[in-house]
């Protein structure tokens, strides 16, 4: 070993004299070279200072490269989850695609959706200066898109606001893969089946947009979407309810967390007002509300239950009634409007309402 060591610092003694050759001075080459001998010698004794100074290098080393190489991706993803959200549900077909390309082209995207999303965000999106929403297909994943709530110019009573960035994100409409919202709404606790108490990592939802097709709701059509709907309306407003009534602490309860329904393509001329859309909606899922009261007394399940439901816990709005209206909502903090609007454009209105009531959410 005193060989090796001597080897080393013989070694680094050559360079140190090389670097102090200019002020040929032999007496600070020979104190460099001892000095390099120490500490060569001091680093192979086994110590404890070396060994923990050894262990340190080797657990820390990774930790410090992890955070050098992907520390970047973190803090966007923790700035990401505490922006304020929209979420965008509704019925396969109601044009939530093609809204969310056409916020990202008239609002501006700034950032891009999941590394998950497929492809029915369409990828021109990015770089499309017009005004009109792309040509989109069914949505299988989530997609999050950062917006910024002052940029829209049509907004003038809004031009004066500060930028101010939130999230939207496009959830799928198809029967099988609706749990993605809901569970959005209402995180549960897969062993109790409880509400989960809002998780840092988890977008702040500050409001639901609920995209319909105001053109296929007639219920006298033979393609009607009405029950289609409704029921999701259904389960959107219950699991806000949920929400409201069993995720509390004593009188504290969540934020209030309102709904729009958003009546879309109001420039075909099969579609109906908002007015009857939302009188309809309230007859549909009032009947859905009793259809649904009766399967469980019919199957006994109130009777069995044991997660301590309180009478009336799957019931929507006021426990009882006879008819039901958006109003009932109101006793669990949550408002329900409906506004009529088209993605395409065309005539009637258009987008406008549903950005004004998106940014005065967030």
């Amino acid at each position: 070993m005193s060989t090796t060591i001597e080897t080393i610092a013989t070694t680094a003694t050559m360079v140190a004299t090389t670097a102090a050759s200019a002020s040929n001075t032999s007496s600070s080459t020979e104190h460099i070279k001892e000095l390099i001998k120490d500490l060569l010698t001091a680093s192979l004794q086994p110590n404890k200072t070396v060994i923990i100074t050894g262990l340190l290098i080797v657990l820390l080393f990774p930790i410090i490269l992890h955070q050098f190489l992907h520390g970047n991706e973190s803090a966007s993803s923790s700035s990401k989850s505490s922006l304020p959200s929209i979420l965008l549900a509704g019925p396969s077909g109601a044009g939530k695609t093609a809204l969310l390309t056409l916020f990202e082209k008239r609002a501006g995207r700034s950032t891009a959706s999941p590394s998950n999303a497929d492809s029915s965000n369409d990828k021109t999106t990015a770089t499309a200066t017009a005004t009109e929403p792309a040509l989109t297909h069914t949505s299988q994943t989530p997609v999050s898109v950062e917006l910024n709530a002052a940029s829209w110019s049509s907004t003038a009573d809004h031009q004066d606001r500060k930028p101010k960035k939130f999230l939207l994100i496009d959830t799928p409409g198809h029967p099988k893969l609706r749990s993605t919202a809901l569970s959005r709404l209402l995180p549960l606790d897969p062993k109790t089946g409880r509400p989960l108490p809002p998780g840092k990592t988890q977008p702040v939802i500050k409001g639901v947009l609920f995209l319909l097709d105001a053109s296929t709701l007639s219920p006298s059509s033979p393609d009607s979407s009405l029950s289609q709907a409704a029921t999701y309306l259904y389960d959107v407003l219950l699991a806000l309810q949920h929400r409201y009534s069993r995720h509390s602490k004593g009188s504290k309860h969540p934020p209030s967390i309102p709904v729009l329904v958003a009546a879309n393509k109001l420039d075909l001329f099969t579609s109906l007002p908002p007015s009857l859309v939302k009188k309809e909606l309230e007859a549909e899922i009032g009947r859905i509300r009793v259809s649904r009261s009766k399967a469980l007394l019919d199957s006994g399940a109130r009777e069995d239950a044991v997660d301590e439901k309180e009478e009336g816990d799957d019931w929507l709005g006021e426990y009882g009634s006879e008819r039901f209206d958006f109003r009932q909502m109101l006793e669990f903090d949550i408002e329900v409007e409906v506004v009529g609007g088209s993605v395409v454009g065309g005539e009637g209105p258009g987008v406008d309402g549903w950005w004004r009531w998106v940014v005065e959410r967030v």
